[in-house]
């Protein structure tokens, strides 16, 4: 896919990009507190431009359709993740799946209030989107149609793609990836899954706060999306249910299952056209759509193969193997440095930056393994490069910010990686 070119900073660019990260962080002790569940629940009230309307955050809106290549058997593993289902049932058991936001309630609280210049600038766009999507999960006002299921599903594939909705695909509900702080859905057994491409421009600027607004801001036009096509089933008599972007179960793991995409070594779901530049969501419904299959598009022989996020991680979080946890092989990544950093530092991403799947997509990256035996934009200036907005300085190739400990260890930050069940005292966000 044909991007655009993203001219670079210059100095006076780096420049004002650290003097306003400055000034926006030290406001955080008073503006931080409205980033607070609670609090930001009025700014839906507030008046908001469309985010059609501004194009610094607009998504392009559009459903992919061009075909992805066959990738070369050397970079084959296998569709979808490796997964051992009796290890997964286990874990379901025995450590059943909290919300991040509720197992690591106390460290998130201590420092999510620097992401408050994103969160409060597309707040009331987002509250307003989440109350709509909430507002739609009513029941269909008739008996189901007795479409035939392939018909319908490609009904709704071409409804979805009218919307803009980037990609669709249908699996089913898996218990084991519910959140326990929130009842299952109750509405069927199938999971539409929907992908909405996020502003290419503003990804190449991460980390920055025009991304994390971007970020959120195509979370807000996908819940939109979303509820268009709920409305779609249930005037076809079909039970339908959205999930709002807080998320009430694992939406990685259905878009793996609907063949959307593979894990990269980065723990972020890469779709075969935006790499993870994209957000995710789901629809629980009824409605008796034919399954998806995981696919195997060699993303994982690409991510081995590639590593630019394992050695771009500005504090190392990123393992550059794989192993099996909770049943599932995937990187595991240290969030205990990784938390600290994203709130931060404009949001880091900067492993969502360097991957060569988003920033040219995968029909591009697999041209150019077959043409060299390389992986495109790797070791150079153009991918892997970044800006810095706590020091205003660029990173090429070879070289990382140097992190002060007081951004990784702020003071009264506890993050347990062996916690189980969350703190008591913290409420989860509701969804």
């Amino acid at each position: 896919m044909t991007q655009e070119t993203v001219r670079p900073r210059g100095l006076v660019g780096r420049t004002w990009m650290r003097l306003s990260h400055e000034v926006l962080h030290r406001a955080e002790p008073v503006m931080g507190r409205l980033v607070h569940p609670a609090r930001l629940a009025w700014l839906g009230r507030v008046p908001a431009v469309p985010a059609s309307a501004v194009p610094r955050l607009r998504s392009p809106a559009r459903p992919w359709t061009a075909a992805v290549p066959e990738p070369p058997a050397e970079l084959r593993t296998q569709p979808g993740i490796g997964r051992t289902s009796a290890a997964e049932d286990e874990a379901a058991r025995d450590r059943p799946l909290h919300h991040f936001f509720a197992l690591h309630a106390d460290a998130v609280a201590k420092v999510s209030g620097y992401l408050w210049p994103a969160l409060v600038s597309v707040a009331p766009r987002l509250v307003r989107s989440t109350t709509q999507l909430i507002a739609s999960r009513s029941e269909p006002a008739g008996r189901a149609t007795a479409e035939d299921p392939t018909t319908l599903a490609g009904s709704l594939r071409a409804e979805a793609a009218a919307l803009g909705i980037s990609a669709t695909g249908v699996t089913s509900y898996d218990p084991r990836y519910q959140f326990a702080e929130f009842p299952g859905p109750e509405v069927g057994d199938r999971v539409i899954v929907c992908i909405l491409e996020q502003n290419y421009e503003a990804t190449q600027r991460i980390p920055a706060e025009r991304s994390e607004q971007a970020a959120l801001s195509t979370y807000a036009q996908l819940q939109d999306r979303l509820v268009e096509l709920t409305r779609w089933l249930h005037a076809r008599g079909f039970s339908a249910r959205a999930e709002s972007y807080i998320g009430e179960s694992m939406f990685i793991h259905y878009a793996v299952a609907a063949g959307l995409g593979q894990l990269g070594l980065n723990g972020q779901l890469l779709t075969p056209h935006a790499g993870s530049r994209c957000r995710i969501n789901v629809i629980h419904t009824d409605a008796p759509l034919p399954l998806d299959e995981p696919v195997d598009f060699g993303i994982e022989g690409v991510c081995d193969r590639c590593q630019a996020c394992v050695r771009r991680c500005p504090v190392g979080a990123i393992p550059g193997r794989r192993r099996e946890h909770r049943g599932v092989v995937k990187a595991k990544l240290n969030t205990k440095r990784c938390l600290p950093i994203v709130t931060q530092a404009a949001g880091c991403s900067v492993c969502m930056k360097v991957c060569p799947v988003q920033a040219y997509g995968l029909p591009a990256v697999l041209e150019e393994y077959e043409r060299s035996g390389e992986i495109l934009g790797t070791h150079t200036d153009e991918l892997e490069g970044y800006d810095w907005p706590l020091d205003g300085k660029h990173y090429p190739p070879g070289s990382t910010p140097k992190v002060p400990d007081e951004v990784v260890r702020p003071e009264g930050y506890a993050f347990d990686p062996d916690r189980t069940d969350p703190p008591s005292g913290y409420p989860v966000l509701g969804a």
